[in-house]
């Protein structure tokens, strides 16, 4: 069979079965967005709906133990909660090609699969590896942004079929029962975008590393599905908008890119260019601002539906909210979403000046690259202003976080913690592909949350 006719199921099962070695890039990525993940899972542990996502558990012990809250549970329990949380604060890692956040997914459901068969550092980063790989490629075959566009949030369903994936090839699943596990997952990969702004956004990262792990533990256990899930004319291709699922040659795909994009911000990753501007546009009082335009390239505005935000949650997803407070406040934190911080009423007030527009050019600077851009213009009351230009904001694979801002952020996010256990398990995670043993390092992760427990007694 040539590569233009193998199916695209096929193609992930060659991912999961052949991954190929870790390379130095691939294991410093990995440890990086394990960091990365478990900080702001940290961070988002204490969010409402994590609260509400832990109260629907009602089991007591199990094999794995929820990061997020310490307590022993089922590992796709876990694997809900923790999913959840990671994604609670939009603070979590994107990947520019698959329009989502995979760290979110992968990293929880990872997390708890080795609870039940316990393996090394290096062996969780290659899975980690095979699952960015596996959405990559899922993303190409459904033409991602016709998929997003329609409503799909990518992070849920595209993300479901790679922690699958990323799960059949850290247990060495038999390859006739990883087939059965893509196809599992396949049916129940949900996730619609109308609920940005809302708990449900960040319940879809949590469900989705949940049905990762209980489509694979399903095939382990027998549990067949059609073996054309993905790729058949009623599966999942066909099924979330793609308009010829065969069409696309997966063999000229490249998915083995060791890059993605880090938050710098905790909100919509689409508001990050316009942030960024915005911040570079703060050098005088906001008092004297008149008004503000904001211009993105088409579909930049897609997921930024909330536009007089009353709450944080709505606020991540409001860029006239983000760009009047980075123009006040002159940073961009935790705190920014805060309730009553969107509620004052001299943000409300400015950012009803701001215009949003998406034009297929910029303003300023170079045309016709076909990328992101935003272009944030400030009006003076004097006549005067500014006019700043970002391609790709602080974080992204282009201008990656150093060191010290990587370490910064997991310190940020872990602030109610002890400071030797919160350092301690910064440098284990950084030191990933080394550890001996992952149900060891799982339970470092375990004192990050006792801890904070034993503070808020």
């Amino acid at each position: 069979m040539s590569n233009a006719q193998t199916s695209t199921t096929d193609h992930i099962l060659t991912l999961i079965n052949t991954p190929g070695p870790l390379s130095p890039e691939w294991a410093e990525l990995a440890a990086r967005q394990f960091t990365d993940t478990i900080a702001v899972l940290i961070a988002g542990a204490t969010e409402p709906v994590v609260a509400s996502v832990t109260a629907t558990i009602d089991e007591i012990g199990g094999s794995a133990r929820s990061v997020a809250t310490g307590t022993a549970m089922s590992a796709r329990s876990a694997a809900l909660i923790d999913g959840t949380a990671a994604h609670a604060l939009d603070y979590d890692d994107v990947d520019d090609d698959v329009i989502a956040h995979p760290s979110a997914v992968l990293v929880p459901a990872l997390v708890a699969a080795v609870a039940a068969r316990d393996t090394s550092g290096s062996r969780l980063a290659s899975a980690y590896r095979v699952g960015v790989r596996v959405d990559r490629l899922l993303a190409a075959a459904i033409g991602i942004r016709d998929h997003y566009d329609i409503g799909w949030h990518s992070t849920s369903t595209i993300g479901t079929i790679g922690a699958a994936a990323a799960i059949t090839n850290l247990w060495d699943l038999p390859t006739d029962q990883s087939r059965h596990a893509v196809g599992i997952a396949g049916s129940l990969a949900a996730g619609s975008r109308q609920n940005f702004g809302t708990m449900t956004k960040p319940l879809h990262a949590g469900i989705a590393a949940s049905n990762g792990l209980l489509a694979a533990q399903l095939a382990g256990q027998g549990v067949t599905s059609d073996p054309e899930g993905i790729e058949g004319p009623l599966g999942f291709l066909s099924l979330h908008g793609a308009k010829n699922p065969n069409a696309v040659d997966l063999s000229t795909v490249s998915t083995d890119r060791p890059a993605l994009n880090v938050k710098l911000f905790p909100c919509c990753y689409y508001a990050h260019r316009a942030a960024d501007a915005a911040l570079q546009s703060a050098t005088h009082t906001a008092t004297d601002i008149t008004g503000v335009e904001v211009v993105v390239q088409p579909g930049g505005l897609a997921p930024l539906i909330h536009h007089r935000p009353q709450n944080g949650t709505q606020a991540k997803f409001s860029l006239e909210y983000i760009v009047a407070a980075a123009l006040i406040d002159r940073r961009i934190g935790l705190s920014t979403f805060e309730d009553v911080r969107v509620r004052r009423s001299d943000v409300q007030q400015l950012l009803a000046k701001v215009l949003l527009r998406e034009s297929e050019t910029a303003p300023v600077g170079p045309a016709g690259s076909g990328g992101a851009f935003a272009v944030v213009i400030v009006h003076r009351a004097d006549g005067t202003g500014t006019t700043v230009r970002v391609d790709n904001p602080a974080g992204h694979a282009s201008r990656p976080l150093t060191h010290e801002q990587l370490y910064q952020k997991f310190a940020d996010c872990t602030a109610a913690v002890d400071p030797e256990v919160a350092r301690t398990t910064y440098q284990a995670l950084r030191e990933l592909v080394s550890q001996p043993s992952t149900r060891t390092l799982a339970e470092t992760f375990g004192r990050l949350s006792a801890r904070r427990s034993e503070e808020k007694v």
